[in-house]
Parts: structure tokens; C-alpha cells; sequence
């Protein structure tokens, strides 16, 4: 019930980054002039989003090797068939966060990148004048696409929800545990005679020695691997800012 809610949380962020997105009317209509998005703005936009897009799926499969090679072992005490299902579990929901980070991202930039001034003068260009300031655009991209970095990366992070979804993560992993783990226990059957009163017989189930605390260090390790997702994507992306440079300017190139 609170992933669903999970979900529904982020569907609705990415329908509201997505209303909030700018329009690209037909250029053909003089009412919307002032609105009107050049080509140039349309191949920031989508080269930004593939720059960002590259680097979110690398980080989140990079976070999600680390948790699947390491959670499921050790909350399944050696039950392999419990370590199974909980990686199961935590592998679809990182798969779905990863899918939701995506999805986000060109809504985002298409809604970010006319607050920067840089990158909104770089939008602004009008396909019909002559590129000459070409390595002026060039030097004010990098500020700008810094300042953007930021910015994303706070976006996604707030997306990933570290204290919520280490929290649903967990607890529908370890419920695939207590799943497994309840069908295997031992049955011991003792028989308990006392003076003048019927055989009773005994049916317990023998607790296996499970270790609740370690739910709530790893839950800690899980929270602190999701919180690291902002800062290791900020990091990434001011690492190939350079890239992103020469990406825009490379797509703008197309257009001369």
C-alpha cells in the first residue's frame, strides 16, 4: 500500500514537471511569437536530456549493483532461497526508481533551462540569423550548464526519496524473508506425560536465530546509498560538463 503510494507520488512530480514544461507552438502562428521555442531551443533541450539521461542511468545502475550484491545476503541469514526472493523484490523497485529518474529528466530540463539566463539566450536564437558569436555561446554554456547540474541533481533527488523508499524497500524485501522463512521452519513434536492426566502432545515451531537488528543497520546502510544518489549525480555531471558543452554546441552545429 505505501509503495503504491510511492508511485503515485512520483507519477504525479513527473505530470506536474510536465504541465509545467514549455510548449513549442507552430511557428506558423503570430499570436505566439513570444512563446515560440527556435529549433536551437528544441536541440538544447534534447542534448541536455540525453547528457543527464547517460549519467542517471550509469549512477543508478552503479547504486543498484551495490545493493543487490550486498542487502540480500546479508538480511537472508543464509537462506538461499529467501537471499532469491529478496533480490527480487529490491530489484524491481530500483528498476522502477531508476525508470521514474529517467522519465523525469527532459521534463525537468525543458522546465529548468528557461530560468537560466544563459541557456535561455541559447534558446532564444533564431534559426534565420548568422551563428557568429558562436564561441561567445560557447563560453557562457559552461556557467550555465553548471548552474543546471545543480539543479537537476537537487530535482532528482527529491524524486528518489531516500528516507521513504529505503524504508519501502526494506520492509517488502524482509516481508519476502518472513515469507520464506515461516514455510521452513522445523516442526518439533514433544510428547508431555504428567501423573494421573492424558498424554499431551506439544507442537513447536523452532524460531531460527534471526537478528532484527541487523533490519535496522542495513536499513541505515540502504538509506545512506539512496541519499548518496543527488551528490553522486551532481558529481558526475559538473565531471562531464565539459562533454555537455560540446554535445550543445555540436547539435546547434546541425543547425547552421
Amino acid at each position: 500500500m505505501l509503495f503504491a503510494r510511492s508511485i503515485i507520488t512520483i507519477s504525479c512530480i513527473v505530470l506536474s514537471v510536465v504541465n509545467a514544461a514549455p510548449v513549442i507552438p507552430s511557428p506558423s502562428s503570430p499570436s505566439s511569437s513570444k512563446s515560440y521555442i527556435s529549433e536551437a531551443g528544441f536541440l538544447l533541450t534534447e542534448s541536455l536530456s540525453e547528457y543527464y539521461e547517460n549519467i542517471v542511468d550509469q549512477v543508478m545502475l552503479d547504486v543498484s549493483e551495490d545493493v543487490l550484491t550486498y542487502l540480500p545476503q546479508s538480511i537472508s541469514h543464509g537462506n538461499v532461497e529467501a537471499r532469491h526472493l529478496a533480490q527480487k523484490s529490491m530489484n524491481r523497485n530500483l528498476n522502477f526508481m531508476r525508470a521514474s529518474l529517467l522519465a523525469s529528466v527532459n521534463p525537468l530540463v525543458s522546465t529548468d533551462i528557461p530560468l537560466i539566463e544563459g541557456l535561455g539566450a541559447v534558446q532564444q536564437i533564431d534559426n534565420t540569423q548568422e551563428r557568429t558569436n558562436q564561441d561567445e555561446i560557447e563560453a557562457n554554456l559552461l556557467g550555465s550548464i553548471m548552474t543546471l547540474n545543480k539543479k537537476i541533481s537537487h530535482q532528482l533527488g527529491l524524486i528518489v526519496n531516500a528516507e521513504q523508499s529505503s524504508s519501502i524497500l526494506m520492509r517488502q524485501a524482509t516481508t519476502q524473508i518472513t515469507k520464506q522463512v515461516e514455510i521452513e521452519k522445523p516442526t518439533v513434536v514433544t510428547v508431555e506425560w504428567k501423573l494421573r492426566q492424558p498424554f499431551q502432545i506439544n507442537v513447536i515451531r523452532q524460531e531460527e536465530q534471526q537478528q532484527q537488528q541487523d533490519v535496522t543497520s542495513e536499513s541505515e546502510w540502504l538509506y545512506g546509498q539512496l541519499s548518496s544518489v543527488e551528490i553522486n549525480l551532481l558529481n558526475e555531471f559538473n565531471d562531464r560538463a565539459q562533454e555537455a558543452v560540446q554535445l550543445v554546441m555540436e547539435s546547434l552545429a546541425l543547425d547552421v
